[in-house]
């Protein structure tokens, strides 16, 4: 590979206008088991209740106010989905594309997962001893 031919790492700096935006936009920050929680139960009921609003909206009110205000919504979670599918594809080409994957030997990875387990072993038998 020549020199200018080295994946470099993307930084937000000298991504295009819209990408600076979109990652500009405040967003609470949903860590840990809870983001799965989010992704998986509150977004899809979130958005099966939209779609009765939606239809409230679309048959209360004039033409072109309800369809600007039945898309309101599904606008919003598509510009919350672009940033956080944008922050990861980042973290993701910077962390292992760019960074390259860490190798492990296998017997090393073996061997930590034995000791592990004696350890494991080794505390419970130790909490189930009579006194």
């Amino acid at each position: 590979m020549e020199s200018n031919d080295k994946l470099r790492r993307i930084e937000k700096k000298h991504l295009p206008l819209f990408y600076r935006l979109i990652l500009k936009i405040p967003m609470l920050k949903i860590t840990g088991s809870f983001s799965g929680f989010f992704w998986t139960v509150i977004c899809p009921i979130f958005i099966l209740l939209n779609s009765f609003i939606n239809f409230f909206i679309l048959i209360y009110f004039k033409f072109p106010i309800n369809v600007v205000l039945a898309s309101l919504v599904p606008i919003f979670l598509l510009i919350i989905l672009v940033k956080v599918t944008l922050k990861r594809l980042i973290n993701w080409w910077n962390n292992f594309v760019v960074g390259g994957y860490t190798r492990r030997d296998v017997n090393e990875v073996l061997n930590e997962y034995m000791a592990l387990i004696n350890k494991e072993k080794e505390k419970s038998s130790k909490q189930h001893m009579p006194r």
